[in-house]
């Protein structure tokens, strides 16, 4: 069912090259063909290496073949390539995406009548690092890769779309697409969104000698890390989900305004607690999905092992 497929790339960064050469590796008879804005060395390297078979400067005719596509690019690039792809694939071609918003593109897909022929998808995998080139075969081993189909997408779609997905090592979870958008909002987006202010936080009110840039250390640059993330990529998460962003932030902001209050108030035991919670509930996260902790997750329908 996987072999000698037809797949197209828009956009080709550190997930949607990793995608490509776990595909490559497992199916070397596949034809990978990309779309790129610009000439890419990184890119034009990768046809040369074999990884891609041909990249492409415009969405025409040579999508009009292709069983699979997959849409890379930032969240609301690639709800304008929907409407680009519309009048080009064939009957039975499966639209994906990676973007970590999925109602949004989802309205869009609804609206456009592709439906039948969407699937959204998020591997949750990254890097501090982006682009092509530091894309690998092995990125998405170990993590979770959701999958929010559509009330049309037929068995046999997300059938073939998950026996591709096999080959990136990644376990594939059926997901709806506004619960979905609700998780990533909470761990992922806020979480961003927190790294970034923070960092802020302590660049407006740093001391005259720089004293707090200088002194940072560990603890500081850990959980600020994400803050280097691209800002045009969070720029267009925080605008495609807003509902669930907010919804979030006002829970954090609550619970920002509780510990002030215990702090203000000296409730020993209230601080304490929120650090020792906070302490059991971080120790129970498991380090990748192939502990217990993941069972309870997988959906039956995805087909995954």
């Amino acid at each position: 069912m996987t072999e000698n497929l037809n797949i197209g790339f828009l956009g080709l960064g550190l997930i949607g090259g990793s995608i490509a050469r776990a595909i490559r590796s497992a199916f070397p008879d596949t034809r990978i063909q990309v779309y790129t804005r610009r000439k890419n060395p990184d890119l034009e390297q990768g046809v040369k290496n074999g990884i891609l078979s041909a990249l492409v400067y415009d969405i025409g005719s040579e999508f009009s073949s292709c069983d699979i596509i997959f849409l890379c690019a930032p969240v609301l690039k690639n709800i304008e390539f929907l409407h680009h792809l519309k009048p080009l694939i064939h009957k039975n071609c499966i639209i994906t995406d990676v973007g970590s918003v999925k109602g949004n593109i989802h309205k869009t897909a609804r609206d456009l009548g592709l439906e039948h022929n969407f699937i959204g998808g998020h591997p949750m995998a990254g890097s501090e690092k982006t682009g092509y080139a530091n894309s690998s075969v092995s990125l998405l081993e170990n993590s979770y890769y959701l999958l929010t189909p559509t009330p049309h997408t037929s068995e046999t779609q997300l059938q073939l779309l998950l026996s591709l997905l096999k080959c990136t090592g990644s376990k594939c979870v059926i997901v709806d697409p506004g619960k979905h958008d609700d998780i990533t909002a909470a761990i992922s987006h806020v979480p961003h969104i927190i790294a970034a202010t923070l960092v802020n936080m302590v660049r407006e009110n740093d001391t005259p000698e720089g004293y707090m840039k200088a002194f940072a250390a560990g603890g500081f640059k850990d959980i600020t890390r994400i803050a280097s993330s691209s800002p045009e990529m969070w720029e267009n998460i925080c605008l495609s989900n807003k509902g669930s962003i907010d919804h979030f932030l006002e829970l954090y902001i609550k619970s920002l305004e509780h510990f002030r209050k215990l702090l203000c108030e000296e409730k020993t035991e209230g601080i304490r607690n929120t650090f020792l919670e906070a302490g059991t509930y971080r120790d129970s996260i498991p380090d990748n999905i192939s502990g217990k902790h993941s069972n309870n997750l997988t959906d039956k329908k995805s087909g995954a092992e």
